[in-house]
């Protein structure tokens, strides 16, 4: 992926993610409700950032790092 692509992808999933917060914070009346509601959103706009930035990642995690040990 291109990074306008990318771009794209973070900018649309965002987008989503504070209209969510946006509904949910006017129902939002206890001071604790809203510190545990906001934490949460910025807790999957922090996993929505991450995830699209990497792409897609090996389904083996002890793929990740390999490197043969020959160097070849």
């Amino acid at each position: 992926m291109d990074k306008a692509a990318i771009k794209a992808a973070i900018l649309q999933s965002l987008s989503e993610e504070v209209d969510i917060w946006l509904d949910k914070q006017e129902k939002i009346t206890d001071g604790y409700e809203y510190e545990d509601q906001f934490m949460a959103t910025a807790q999957r706009v922090n996993k929505i950032l991450l995830s699209k930035s990497l792409g897609k990642l090996p389904g083996s995690r002890n793929k990740k790092n390999f490197t043969p040990v020959s160097g070849k």
